[in-house]
């Protein structure tokens, strides 16, 4: 969360090349006041410029991507990993998928564009560079696809900038990787030549080096249809290929004029000279999905990164009450097209020239851009602005006054419950005859920027001591405290927080019965857990016997991969592997081992794996751990050695434990959880059942991690 109270709410939509300048220019000139958020259905975002390089094998992967998740985390914005479906402009809100729409003050959309596909043509029939996250995972199925058969003629629709390139880069990385395997490269284009938009003298430099490499170029073909293969033009000429790169110019998506939004003939929103849209001047729209309707420029990357200051600018103007400026972008540019290997063409104007000087400039440039937002600084300057100054100096109440008002409250509460939110002062429990009450609380600061998945782990976390005691969950009271802002963002975020809480509730069976909220500093989110179980069936920490099998049902590394989601150093996707897993409930594992002869159980937790062990320990027995065996997140083991990161819990769990001089691999055992898994003990003749039933039900890393001994304590064995 940002810093507090908060005044105004900006939601940013995609991870495009304008929006991680945005970012960037946030975390170097933060707002006090502002709660930013981004959403977007990917943890990180290609750099088209690199593109080419990728695909010619000159840069790793890592390197052309950005990652969203630190950027968030350096630049104080909330990030949600989620598509958005539509904009509903009268209530300043955006639909997103799988949970209650996001509310703003302001909206700026980076969402890029569609593959522009002819209708008798699906992404069945050929492989569409856009969106370029989808294109690396079908290019990589593409070269596996190579390797193992038959691939004799690969055709390239498209013979602007991106295809020539594309085209070359294909050619030449097959040609390395497989220098003993013969094929035919064809470019495509509905044109009467090849890359239109550039001068006489770059066409006739790219027209001999396509001439060179036996790249046969088929003009004035506008392709129909790509059914197995067989492309078919227009005036019915053929062209049979085994494969289809498509690298036309985009198309819009769909959803933004469906919205409201003002778009042109093609679909693309169209935007004034400050940027804003012509439906709202609270909506902003750049990169490829936005036309500026007084000065069009082509689809080009180089436009979308240069868009982002003058967004920055004009965005905060808006939202610290000043006027945004015109914004006219350079109707011309150098150009740095590569040429396969580490070649490249300069163009700009009537001038052209070449060699692999010219690719080593363009690696210099794109590889400074990328470092950037990969060696983000640290940040220790007091904010120039500030929305905090629209509170008036009252001082914020203690005890009952910092109560969340209670018509906000009800409205919420009735939006997302219904007639069946609770009214009475105190919950009202009826325990069945026979069963007795588990109860458990628990209480954190929020550690995730989404406040909707935070109450969905805080909640899950919660109700685990219940499934650790073989109960099964009834009901659950809240503990809300919200950080101070406006009603109306207070009202947002409880809206967040709530579903939430009501969604995960769903999965666990149980109801919310009521709570407390109050406003602070910060925000946080706790849960008291209600369950039931009959005395009979109720497992217990200690129950354990020698010659037990210990099987986990999760994976261990949330504590590391948290603290250095914290320091701007963990991967979008570990982070979004945790959390995932985070959100994943113990009831179906519960259920799966109700079927078997459960001795001992807990939940792993804070203690971390080690201490949790100790507590399923009672005289005369101790606990054997296979490390080896013992399930990893990725990026755990590289946050705790490469990175040299641990939580804040670590090291007292490590003394507790009473363990040293293990392996560096071992520090996993000490990592604290957060909704972790269960740890069960099981005889022997029954633990394979168990994980196998375990993995087919959810659990995919379930697995054996030691057994019950005799021996006091714990002993690890790598």
């Amino acid at each position: 969360m940002n810093n507090f109270p908060i005044a105004r709410e900006l939601v940013l939509v995609g991870g495009g090349h304008s929006h991680v300048i945005f970012l960037r220019m946030l975390g170097m000139n933060p707002v006090p006041g502002l709660k930013a958020t981004l959403i977007s259905p990917d943890t990180r975002t290609p750099y088209s410029g690199m593109l080419p390089g990728l695909i010619a094998g000159h840069y790793h992967e890592d390197e052309v991507y950005i990652d969203l998740v630190p950027l968030c985390r350096f630049a104080g914005v909330d990030f949600i990993q989620s598509e958005v479906s539509a904009v509903d402009l009268g209530a300043q809100t955006v639909a997103v998928s799988g949970r209650p729409a996001v509310h703003y003050d302001v909206l700026s959309l980076d969402i890029g564009s569609a593959p522009a596909l002819d209708a008798s043509i699906t992404d069945l029939d050929v492989i569409s560079v856009k969106p370029i996250s989808a294109f690396l995972a079908r290019w990589k199925a593409f070269v596996t696809r190579f390797e193992s058969q038959v691939v004799s003629d690969i055709g390239f629709v498209g013979a602007g900038a991106g295809g020539v390139e594309l085209c070359l880069a294909v050619q030449h990385f097959l040609e390395k990787k497989f220098p003993d395997r013969s094929f035919r490269t064809h470019l495509i284009t509905e044109g009467k030549t090849i890359l239109s938009e550039f001068n006489t003298s770059t066409r006739i430099r790219f027209e001999r080096l396509l001439a060179t490499k036996n790249i046969q170029v088929h003009r004035e073909f506008r392709a129909t249809s790509a059914a197995g293969g067989l492309l078919v033009s227009a005036n019915a000429r053929e062209v049979q290929l085994d494969e289809i790169f498509w690298i036309t110019q985009a198309s819009a998506q769909l959803w933004p004029s469906e919205s409201g939004l003002d778009v042109d003939a093609a679909g693309f929103i169209n935007v004034g000279e400050t940027l804003q849209t012509l439906s709202s001047d609270k909506v902003f729209a750049v990169g490829d999905c936005a036309r500026m309707v007084n000065h069009p420029r082509p689809k080009a990357g180089v436009y979308a990164v240069r868009q982002g200051k003058p967004l920055f600018r004009n965005v905060m103007a808006l939202l610290l009450g000043s006027s945004p400026k015109p914004y006219k972008p350079q109707s011309s540019f150098l150009s740095l097209i590569s040429t396969g290997p580490q070649h490249a063409i300069a163009s700009r104007n009537g001038f052209s020239t070449g060699g692999d000087w010219a690719w080593h400039w363009k690696n210099w440039i794109d590889t400074r851009f990328m470092k950037r937002f990969s060696e983000l600084p640290n940040m220790h300057h007091e904010p120039e602005n500030n929305l905090q100054a629209e509170f008036d100096d009252t001082m914020h109440c203690g005890g009952c006054g910092s109560k969340v008002s209670a018509d906000l409250l009800q409205e919420v509460l009735k939006d997302i419950l219904g007639e069946s939110a609770p009214v009475d002062d105190a919950a009202k429990v009826e325990i069945p005859a026979g069963k007795i009450l588990l109860q458990s609380v628990d209480h954190f600061r929020s550690f995730v920027n989404d406040p909707y998945l935070q109450a969905r782990i805080a909640l899950c976390h919660s109700v685990s001591d219940i499934y650790a005691c073989g109960g099964t969950p009834h009901s659950v009271l809240a503990s809300l405290t919200l950080p101070f802002g406006k009603p109306g963002v207070t009202k947002s975020l409880l809206t967040q927080i709530l579903q939430g809480t009501v969604d995960q509730l769903k999965e666990e069976g149980a109801i919310l019965i009521g709570g407390h909220t109050s406003e602070g500093l910060e925000l946080s989110i706790g849960f008291t857990a209600n369950g039931t179980v009959h005395p009979a069936d109720a497992w217990s920490k200690q129950g354990s016997s020698p010659g037990d099998v210990l099987v986990l049902t999760k994976a261990l590394g949330t504590g590391t991969i948290l603290a250095a989601d914290m320091r701007h150093l963990a991967k979008g996707t570990w982070v979004s592997e945790a959390l995932l897993q985070m959100t994943r409930s113990n009831s179906n594992a519960v259920k799966i081992a109700k079927n078997f002869t459960v001795g001992g159980c807990t939940d792993i937790t804070g203690f971390g794996l080690a201490g949790h062990c100790l507590e399923m320990t009672r005289p005369g027995l101790g606990i054997e751990l296979q490390l080896s065996k013992v399930p990893v997140m990725n990026g755990a083991a590289e946050c705790l050695h490469a990175l040299g990161i641990t939580s804040s819990l670590h090291e007292a769990n490590k003394r507790s434990s009473g363990l040293s001089g293990l392996v560096r691999d071992a520090e996993i055992l000490f990592d604290p959880q957060t909704s972790g898994g269960l740890l069960f003990s099981v005889p022997a003749e029954e633990s394979e059942m168990l994980v196998s039933r375990l993995n087919l039900g959810g659990y995919g890393q379930a697995a054996i991690i030691g057994q019950v001994t005799n021996a006091p304590g714990i002993q690890v064995v790598t």
